[in-house]
């Protein structure tokens, strides 16, 4: 097959696209480990109205190499099998490599739940709760993904 002019010329800028677009799925991240967010305290927020919020502790965990740069995230939290609280933040600090950050965010209450879940744990009190948090990470990178977590755990109750 022989080219000539400007099929030449339309051919070779192809292909010297592939090869670039080939060669910088290489430069990709293969090392990229998920981070890990835990829920360290939950605080009941002075009412506004009929809303109630509440400050939800967290220390998110990076296991890899590289800072972690986040824009923002939303979560939800789910508290002895209760879509209760959920919210969103983006004043998320910078997650150095092989750390560990605390922060602080705000969730409102779905009424309904809380309600339910309030009967529950006056029916039948415990100890701890057991939690459920789903969050969606939103990196500063148009090469690493959004990352969706789910981490599950309990909460000590403190008398």
């Amino acid at each position: 097959m022989r080219f000539t002019g400007a099929k030449k010329i339309r051919y070779m800028v192809f292909l010297v696209g592939a090869l670039l677009a080939v060669s910088g799925c290489g430069h990709l991240r293969t090392d990229f480990e998920d981070p890990r967010v835990k829920v360290v305290s939950l605080q009941a927020l002075p009412a506004e109205g009929m809303e109630q919020s509440f400050a939800i502790g967290l220390r998110i965990s990076n296991p890899n190499a590289f800072a972690l740069n986040l824009v923002g995230m939303s979560y939800s939290l789910r508290l002895q099998g209760y879509d209760l609280l959920d919210g969103v933040a983006n004043n998320i600090p910078e997650i150095p490599a092989y750390s560990e950050v605390p922060i602080e965010v705000k969730a409102t209450v779905n009424m309904l739940n809380g309600l339910r879940f309030i009967r529950t744990i006056l029916t039948a009190p415990q100890s701890t709760i057991q939690y459920e948090l789903a969050a969606k990470l939103a990196l500063d990178s148009r090469l690493l993904p959004t990352i969706r977590l789910v981490e599950k755990g309990n909460i000590a109750l403190t008398q």
